[in-house]
C-alpha cells in the first residue's frame, strides 16, 4: 500500500474543503465530488488497517520435520526480524497518516478550534517546549559535571598512588638510617615530616574524591528528575489540545462546541479508533513474530546438533576467509605477552577497555576509541585484520581453552552497562587492566575474535 497515494488523497480533501472559506459548512459537506473523495480516502485507511494485521505463522513441528538447512532457517529468522521492523515502520506511517487526517479535519472543520483555545494552546506549548529546553540544557551541564568529576577522581587516584609510593620510599630511607651506625636524627625527623605532609595531601585528595563522588551522585539524581520532568512535559504536550478543548466544552454551550457537526466527529472517532487498533495489532504481530523466531532458533539448534552428531571425528578445520587452519585455532603469543605486560603494569580494575586498547596500540598501533567495552564488538567485526570465531566456542565454559591472543568481548546489560573485554593468555587466564581467570559467567552474550594473519 503506497502512503504517497494516501497522502495525495489527503491533499485533495484539504484542498477541496478549504477551497472557499465563504461556502457554508452544510454546502461544503454536501458537495458530491468532495463526498466521493472522502469515501475513497477513509475506505483506503480501513483497507490499510486490515493489511497491517497480516503476518506469516511458523509451525514448529513442520519446520523440525522439513528438509530445510540451517542456512535456510537462519534466512527465515532474518526475514522475520526484518518483518518486525517493517511492521513497525508501516504502522508508524499509517498512524502518522491518520493523525494527519485528524489534523486536516480540525484545520478545515469550520473553526473547529476556537481562537481562545488556540491562543492558550500556543502559550502553554511554548512554555512546555521552553521548560524541556531548559531541562535538557541542565542535563547537558550535569553530564559535563559528571565527566569533569570522573576525570578529577581518576587524576586524584593517580596522584595518591604516586604519593603513597613516595611515602614508601621515605619510610624505607628512614628504616635504612635507623639501622645505620651513624643515625642522622635530623634527616629522619625531616623525612617523617615529609611523610606527614604527604599523608595530609593524600587526605585532601581522598576528601576531593569523596566530594567528586557526591557531585556525580547529585548530578545523576538531578538528571533523573529532569528526565522524568521532560517525560511528563512531553506527555502533557501530546494531550494538551484535548485537555484544553475539554476545558472549553465545560464553559460553552452546544452551539459553541466544535463537534456539533456529527459527520466530522464520527470521522475523528473512527480515525482515533484506527490508531488504537493499529497499535494493538503491532503489539500482537510483534509477539507472534518473536515467538516464531524463538521456535526457529530452537529448530536451528536441534538441526545443528543433529548435524554435529552425524559428522565423523576428524581433525577440525576453520577458514577465516583468507587462511584455513587445521586443528586448533592459531595462537598469537605476541599479543598475549604484551597484554600480560600491560595488565601487570596497570594493576587496576574497572578499566578493561583501557588495558586492551593500550595493548593493541603497543602491538598494532591502533585503539578501539570507545567509552564502553561492548562497543568494541562492531569495531572488531568491521576490521578486515580480525575475524570473529564465536561459533567455535558454543558454550562459555569452553572459553578457558582459548588460544593465546584471542580477544573476548561481552555484551552489556542492566547489570553490566559497559560490558567487558579481555585478551586470552592461552592458559585459562585473561588480561585487560589486570590478570584473572578467564571470564565464563558474565551473564551476557560473548564474541571471540582472533587476528587474521
Amino acid at each position: 500500500m503506497s502512503y504517497n497515494y494516501i497522502n495525495s488523497i489527503l491533499k485533495k480533501i484539504t484542498g477541496a474543503i478549504s477551497g472557499s472559506e465563504t461556502v457554508k459548512k452544510a454546502e461544503t459537506s454536501g458537495t458530491y465530488g468532495v463526498s466521493k473523495i472522502k469515501e475513497a480516502y477513509y475506505q483506503t485507511l480501513e483497507d490499510e488497517l486490515v493489511e497491517l494485521n497480516e503476518t506469516s505463522e511458523t509451525s514448529y513441528e513442520e519446520m523440525l520435520s522439513s528438509s530445510k538447512t540451517t542456512e535456510d532457517i537462519q534466512k527465515e529468522i532474518e526475514e522475520k526480524q526484518q518483518e518486525i521492523k517493517d511492521k513497525q515502520t508501516e504502522t508508524d506511517a499509517y498512524i502518522e497518516t491518520c493523525k494527519n487526517a485528524i489534523e486536516a479535519i480540525f484545520a478545515n472543520g469550520t473553526d473547529v478550534i476556537p481562537k481562545e483555545v488556540q491562543k492558550k494552546y500556543d502559550e502553554e506549548l511554548k512554555n512546555i517546549i521552553s521548560n524541556i529546553a531548559l531541562n535538557t540544557g541542565t542535563i547537558q551541564e550535569n553530564l559535563s559535571i559528571i565527566t569533569e568529576n570522573k576525570i578529577s577522581i581518576e587524576e586524584a587516584k593517580e596522584e595518591i598512588e604516586l604519593k603513597e609510593k613516595e611515602i614508601k620510599e621515605k619510610e624505607e630511607e628512614i628504616e635504612t638510617l635507623q639501622k645505620s651506625s651513624n643515625q642522622d636524627a635530623d634527616k629522619i625527623n625531616e623525612l617523617q615530616k615529609e611523610i606527614e605532609k604527604l599523608n595530609g595531601e593524600i587526605t585532601k585528595l581522598n576528601y576531593l574524591i569523596t566530594n567528586a563522588n557526591k557531585n556525580i551522585k547529585t548530578a545523576e539524581n538531578s538528571n533523573k528528575e529532569l528526565e522524568a520532568d521532560n517525560s511528563s512535559l512531553t506527555d502533557s504536550q501530546s494531550g494538551l489540545m484535548t485537555n484544553l478543548m475539554n476545558e472549553y466544552y465545560q464553559t460553552h454551550t452546544m452551539e459553541d462546541r466544535v463537534y456539533e457537526d456529527s459527520t466530522l466527529k464520527s470521522q475523528i472517532e473512527n480515525l482515533e479508533s484506527n490508531i488504537e487498533q493499529a497499535e494493538i495489532q503491532l503489539t500482537t504481530n510483534t509477539l507472534k513474530l518473536t515467538n516464531d523466531i524463538e521456535l526457529l532458533v530452537q529448530v536451528k539448534a536441534i538441526k545443528e546438533q543433529s548435524a554435529k552428531q552425524n559428522i565423523s571425528s576428524t581433525t577440525p578445520t576453520y577458514s577465516t576467509g583468507t587462511t584455513t587452519y587445521t586443528g586448533n585455532l592459531p595462537s598469537n603469543s605476541t599479543l598475549a605477552s604484551a597484554a600480560e605486560q600491560t595488565a601487570n603494569s596497570m594493576g587496576t580494575t574497572g578499566w578493561c577497555l583501557k588495558g586492551v586498547n593500550n595493548t593493541l596500540e603497543k602491538v598494532y598501533g591502533f585503539r578501539l576509541s570507545y567509552n564502553s567495552a561492548y562497543q568494541a564488538i562492531p569495531a572488531l567485526q568491521s576490521r578486515s585484520d580480525f575475524v570473529e570465531v564465536t561459533n567455535q566456542y558454543e558454550n562459555a565454559s569452553e572459553l578457558v581453552n582459548l588460544p593465546e591472543g584471542a580477544i573476548v568481548v561481552w555484551e552489556n546489560s542492566s547489570n553490566h552497562p559497559h560490558g567487558h573485554i579481555s585478551i586470552a593468555l592461552g592458559d585459562g587466564r585473561e588480561a585487560s587492566d589486570h590478570i584473572q581467570k578467564q571470564t565464563t559467567n558474565y551473564g551476557t552474550q560473548y564474541h571471540v575474535f582472533i587476528k587474521n594473519s
